[in-house]
């Protein structure tokens, strides 16, 4: 498992710009946004991303939690180039509304994202 935190900076029409922190060096990142599909795709120096974008509301807790999720490939110059695998984003937000209706569960990602923002990370 790779730890690293993307930001996205902003969002113009279909192209997204941003950066990942990984290690506290921050490397760009481009790509675009589909928003009809849900749909994100973008390079860094060092790899390819694609990936989805799911929502859940959990009313009880009034929190819709966002997770973006898919494939990388390693390109090079990275050490691992060629190597594939998944990744994972999350974050949330106050649910100010209804809740959306969830057939699924998210990954439990989205679950530790919203530990670690609201309840700090316990060492």
């Amino acid at each position: 498992m790779v730890w690293g935190v993307l930001i996205i900076n902003s969002i113009t029409g279909n192209r997204v710009m941003g950066t990942v922190n990984f290690r506290s060096t921050l490397i760009p990142i481009n790509g675009y946004w589909n928003e009809s599909a849900k749909q994100i795709g973008f390079d860094s120096p060092y790899a390819t991303y694609s990936g989805n974008l799911t929502m859940f509301d959990d009313s009880t807790t009034k929190i819709r939690h966002l997770v973006l999720s898919g494939r990388v490939i390693m390109n090079p110059p990275s050490l691992l180039a060629g190597r594939n695998g998944t990744w994972v984003a999350t974050t949330d937000t106050s649910l100010t509304g209804p809740a959306v209706s969830n057939i699924d569960l998210p990954p439990v990602g989205a679950f530790l994202t919203s530990n670690i923002l609201h309840s700090g990370l316990e060492r």
